[in-house]
């Protein structure tokens, strides 16, 4: 079998990445996507056919594979070959991406559990909001640093600039002229009609309903502008959980961290 990897970037392989986001039977949120965007990708080419592609983050962590379904007999040894040449050590696995998943299966020596991913594209009925929606305020972006100061630098990724360009949409949740909490709406680049919603509330007001309310509202803005809402959380953070949930998104997808 004569195979060779070719290093490309995103924009290289933009026709198969659109059949693979298109393949998908999942959502997956904007951390999925920037272990995706700014990664490694190498075009699989059989003699002078290109028959596939994968995308390795930060040098070791395989994030993305695919094969165009003539070749799928193939996918199983590319892949351990890929792991080998490219000295890949772990790797991410939504469990949305039957290949992907299944030949980290036939490779891991340890599997753990790294996130959870909402879709809200069925909308759930819930009880009302604790907190109606004028009680949500977008915010001066210039004010990112004194949030930052407030939730432990629970918005580090964000920049002044990526709020005034309407990369990060970011809200506070005000009652009584008092803030209790942050929300973040963050549109996603590569599944563009899903937008991600997080939030935290303040730590001395929690258990009032105020994430709550501010899914409910990030959910209803992005439905206003055409989107789906959906949000993740890590695995592990079970208030997190129960507060998107609360908020009417389900899940039935998880993301693997696999150790090769």
């Amino acid at each position: 079998m004569n195979i060779n990897y070719v290093e490309s970037d995103i924009s290289g392989v933009s026709e198969m990445l659109t059949n693979y986001i298109n393949s998908l039977t999942c959502v997956v949120d904007d951390f999925w996507e920037s272990h995706i965007t700014p990664g490694a990708f190498y075009k699989i080419f059989r003699d002078e056919i290109c028959i596939g592609y994968f995308c390795i983050h930060n040098s070791e962590k395989i994030v993305m594979f695919t094969v165009i379904p003539d070749y799928l007999n193939l996918a199983r040894e590319i892949f351990k070959d890929v792991l080998h040449k490219f000295s890949v050590k772990t790797g991410f696995a939504v469990t949305g991406d039957q290949l992907m998943l299944s030949l980290c299966m036939e490779n891991h020596k340890q599997i753990e559990m790294q996130a959870i991913f909402f879709d809200g594209t069925i909308p759930h009925k819930v009880r009302d909001p604790e907190f109606d929606r004028s009680c949500i305020q977008e915010i001066n972006p210039y004010d990112i640093d004194r949030i930052n100061a407030e939730t432990d630098n629970f918005f580090d990724f964000i920049t002044p600039e990526k709020i005034l360009d309407g990369t990060n949409l970011l809200y506070q949740l005000v009652f009584n002229d008092e803030i209790l909490g942050y929300g973040i709406i963050v549109p996603n680049g590569l599944l563009t009609k899903y937008w991600a919603c997080g939030m935290i509330t303040l730590e001395k007001n929690r258990r009032k309903g105020v994430g709550r309310s501010m899914q409910i509202h990030l959910g209803d803005i992005c439905r206003e502008n055409g989107k789906i809402p959906i949000s993740g959380c890590w695995y592990y953070n079970d208030l997190s959980r129960k507060t998107i949930e609360s908020a009417g998104r389900y899940t039935t997808t998880r993301l693997l961290n696999v150790i090769f």
